[in-house]
């Protein structure tokens, strides 16, 4: 495999608390990139990360430099619908681009495994987060499910684990499609 350069920036966000024992959307989304990290180094990938002591355009900045392949940030979501919004949603910045064909490789191997796949939201396009319009590479948002709910925030708890090998089979499926052009 030709060298393949990630750039994974987990959430930064410690006042951002979650529901039960899931602590702050930092903590846990670094948990979850520390195996997304490994494995991907496991498998050959070159593998950069933010400082989550840095703001985001620290993040933005240093991705920039580097020029890796792919900019993958990892978030949990919150809302202020109550426990009534569940379930994963990526975003990227327009259809029909790396970024787009990244976004749904990653949701299609993360709505596998969860729980309810009529709850994801799927992938989203935004013309205003920082991290998706200012990152040069192909760049994603996932937010793995909401952990302001109850049985999401469990359910991200009890499968970072299979959380990070989904992102890495969807990081996967997205370099072979493009390979296979």
């Amino acid at each position: 495999m030709e060298d393949k350069v990630v750039f994974l920036s987990p959430s930064t966000q410690e006042f951002n608390v979650g529901y039960g024992d899931f602590g702050t959307e930092e903590y846990r989304m670094n948990r979850i990139a520390d195996k997304v990290e490994d494995i991907l180094k496991n498998q050959g990938y070159t593998v950069y990360r933010n400082n989550p002591n840095e703001k985001l355009s620290a993040a933005v900045k240093k991705s920039n430099e580097i020029k890796p392949d792919i900019h993958v940030a990892l978030h949990s979501n919150a809302s202020g619908e109550g426990y009534n919004a569940q379930g994963p949603e990526i975003f990227a910045n327009r259809p029909d681009t790396p970024g787009d064909r990244l976004a749904n490789d990653i949701y299609e191997e993360i709505i596998k495994i969860y729980p309810d796949q009529d709850k994801g939201r799927g992938v989203l396009y935004t013309s205003s987060l920082y991290e998706i319009i200012r990152t040069t590479a192909p760049a994603v948002l996932l937010e793995v499910a909401f952990h302001d709910n109850p049985e999401d925030a469990n359910w991200i708890i009890n499968n970072e684990q299979a959380i990070a090998q989904a992102v890495v089979n969807g990081i996967n499926n997205y370099f072979s499609s493009i390979e296979n052009k």
